[in-house]
């Protein structure tokens, strides 16, 4: 904490953090902090777990955390009460801070951190080994159920927090966090990277932002915040820069403080890049990932609806038989497995290659669909092209091993049975005809990462998908086996 407030250089009368109702400069803040580091002196374990809604609390515990040399473990809201116990017993926390009481258990101790009233619960779980220079664990929710703790450094969140500054070159931005904290893009690249660079950092909660779980149910409410807050910049996921996209064209203006828009967790359609554009959202499209401490490379070239800009300059990279290879400040491993060597190379697996010296990412290695007839297809590409489409809100293709692709897709309720297919019939005229989508089932349901189905930052769990909607992908393939033959075969059927 002492080294993140030492590096930024607002006086102590200015304001670094503000929510709804209060703002707090950074006298009142260290304050806070000071009166929440006597208590964590008391604590025993070396690992504490916190899960709490977005605020200036929970900015305290993760900073104080580091300041008191313990291990923090932040815990997404959305979490299910499975994924929370395997990262508590994984990471061996001794203690749990809460902003809301839990029925079946007695807390330690309360204290009030920045107006907010917090609960600190005992936690029992086993010895764990940390990595030296272990600062925080994060659980990635991958493609299993079973979330992954990543350890990383208080060292490599700050490199990549200055390289941010560097690539941004904003004086004193003020940033509106509209993803969950415990996201870790949001927790380097929307506070830490701020307030190295002398700015603000606005903290709504996210009922106040139209949040319920993982799921935004009432987008009024962010597009008022946004009005409202008057930011400099926001980090989006893809889903929530069509929202944006939508909004003008139903009439929405975004305020004109608006300099710098970051759109990152999975890859976004060109089309989708150039319509925010030409209403005037200054958008520009990254790339991250847990291991790296978050961002890998960010665009700052305006218009460029291609790529993810360049590599951040404190690392190193490769692309060999097209796969992604990085070195440098990385994380220190796995948690319960082998420590990372910052001087070898960490395969990401993800495919990319290279437009002059901007990176261009063209989807998962593992995600990569072989056709029966031999066609390689990221299912990245027809899913982006999709998600440009007004009112597909959710899609995902599969067709591993079969003669097309099929996908599952969840649209807005206005939005008819009909005008969605003339939608995919319109991607598809953009696409090759083995990049198609063949047939396709509309969800009555968003998928979640309550339901163990997406990730935290919007990433399908495809295996998992398929697990869950086996009948209804099985069904696309009989319609669509069924329908091919009726369909005239030979060339006299043809002709006839």
């Amino acid at each position: 904490m002492r080294e993140l407030l030492s590096r930024i250089s607002h006086k102590l009368h200015e304001v670094v953090l503000a929510n709804e109702q209060t703002r707090w400069t950074k006298h009142a803040f260290q304050q806070q902090c000071d009166a929440l580091a006597a208590l964590m002196s008391e604590l025993d374990g070396a690992c504490i777990a916190f899960q709490m809604d977005n605020s200036p609390a929970w900015i305290a515990v993760d900073l104080v955390l580091s300041e008191c040399n313990k291990v923090a473990l932040p815990l997404p809201l959305f979490f299910t009460p499975a994924q929370c116990e395997h990262a508590l017993s994984e990471s061996g926390a001794s203690w749990l801070f809460s902003d809301t009481e839990r029925a079946d258990d007695t807390p330690f101790r309360t204290i009030t951190v920045c107006e907010c009233t917090l609960y600190v619960y005992r936690i029992n779980s086993k010895a764990t080994h940390y990595f030296a220079g272990t600062r925080k664990i994060t659980f990635t929710s991958g493609s299993t159920g079973l979330p992954k703790g990543v350890c990383l450094s208080q060292t490599t969140m700050m490199q990549v927090a200055l390289s941010l500054g560097q690539r941004l070159s904003l004086d004193k931005p003020r940033h509106l966090c509209l993803l969950p904290l415990a996201v870790l893009l949001e927790n380097v690249a929307g506070v830490y990277a701020p307030l190295l660079s002398d700015g603000q950092v606005i903290l709504p909660s996210l009922n106040s932002l139209g949040y319920q779980g993982s799921q935004l149910h009432a987008p009024d409410k962010l597009l008022a915040c946004i009005s409202q807050f008057e930011p400099n910049t926001l980090i989006l996921v893809p889903e929530l820069l069509q929202l944006l996209v939508h909004a003008c064209t139903q009439g929405w203006q975004a305020p004109k403080s608006l300099r710098f828009i970051a759109v990152g967790g999975a890859r976004v359609d060109s089309h989708l890049l150039a319509q925010a554009i030409a209403f005037g959202l200054p958008v520009f499209q990254g790339y991250g990932l847990s291991e790296a401490g978050s961002v890998v490379a960010l665009n700052n070239v305006g218009g460029q609806l291609t790529g993810v800009g360049e590599v951040l300059p404190h690392l190193e990279y490769k692309i060999e038989q097209g796969q992604l290879y990085l070195k440098g400040p990385l994380f220190l491993g796995y948690l319960n497995g082998p420590e990372h060597s910052p001087d070898s190379w960490l395969a990401t697996e993800d495919l990319a290659s290279q437009d002059g010296r901007v990176l261009v990412i063209n989807g998962r290695l593992k995600n990569q669909l072989i056709l029966s007839n031999g066609r390689n297809v990221s299912p990245e590409w027809p899913e982006s092209m999709l998600l440009a489409q007004p009112g597909v809100l959710q899609a995902v293709v599969f067709g591993d091993a079969r003669a097309h692709l099929v996908a599952l897709i969840y649209a807005a309720s206005q939005l008819s049975d009909n005008q969605l297919s003339q939608l995919i019939s319109q991607t598809n005229d953009q696409l090759p005809d083995y990049a198609r989508v063949a047939s396709w089932h509309r969800l009555t349901q968003p998928l979640s990462a309550e339901a163990e189905l997406m990730t935290s930052n919007g990433r399908p769990r495809r295996d998992a998908i398929a697990r869950h909607y086996q009948t209804e992908l099985n069904a696309l393939y009989c319609i669509r086996t069924e329908t091919q033959a009726l369909q005239p075969q030979t060339l006299l059927e043809k002709s006839i």
